[in-house]
């Protein structure tokens, strides 16, 4: 049994992860940023002994860091994060706002970049630490340009310097034994991805966890994709 955090878990894939994670009766800390808005979360925990509701607003400091407070008072370690956290604008670049582009930064780099430093302490403690950063093909720097989907300039610009996050917490981390990755969930049927995208959000995440199990245990640094295989940075 594993202790996992997975941020941004009211709904979609990280409620999905939360389901799938407690089936394999993993103890799972699952995030929130408004009880109102978290109601099929709460509805889980109150079936599930093994998963613990904690309020953290990725884009507030002083939310992450009382957030860890309560994480701490209750666990001494952390074996996986899941920083699935994340907001999305299709704007294109000449449709785009200033505020749009610090909002998507703030949540899908900043927040991430905050949530892996306070769980490191935690993730020294663990065992075989992992984090796992939910990126997307949009933003891979060799493949724009190879696809149709257009617009989404700034979620597609917040998932590359994600990926350059993963790359260097990855190398600072790996004197912690804490090993980092980078993964796409690939197009999920989210009211982020749409109803036309190609995967349900069942699947993405059962195929997401079946490639985590089978990473091999020297694997950090990464960018890969939901059937496992690398993603061009």
């Amino acid at each position: 049994m594993k202790k996992i955090l997975v941020t941004g878990a009211s709904r979609g894939i990280g409620l999905e992860l939360c389901r799938q994670l407690l089936e394999e009766n993993h103890q799972v800390i699952g995030t929130y940023r408004e009880e109102k808005s978290a109601v099929p979360l709460f509805g889980l925990a109150k079936e599930a002994a093994q998963l613990d509701l904690v309020c953290l607003d990725v884009n507030s400091t002083e939310s992450i860091n009382h957030a860890f407070q309560a994480i701490k008072q209750k666990f001494s370690s952390l074996d996986q994060v899941f920083n699935n956290a994340g907001i999305l604008d299709w704007s294109s670049l000449s449709e785009v706002t200033v505020e749009a582009f610090r909002n998507i930064y703030e949540t899908n780099v900043i927040g991430v970049f905050q949530v892996s430093r306070e769980a490191r302490m935690l993730l020294q403690n663990g065992k075989d630490p992992l984090i796992i950063n939910l990126s997307s093909r949009l933003g891979s720097i060799t493949l724009r340009g190879n696809t149709q989907l257009g617009g989404a300039i700034a979620y597609q610009c917040s998932k590359t310097a994600l990926n350059m996050l993963t790359k260097q917490t990855s190398i600072d981390y790996q004197e912690y034994g804490i090993r980092v990755i980078s993964m796409s969930p690939g197009w999920v049927k989210t009211d982020m991805g749409g109803a036309d995208a190609k995967y349900e959000v069942s699947e993405s995440v059962r195929l997401l966890l079946s490639r985590v199990k089978e990473l091999p245990t020297e694997t950090s640094g990464v960018f890969l994709g939901e059937d496992g295989e690398s993603i061009p940075w």
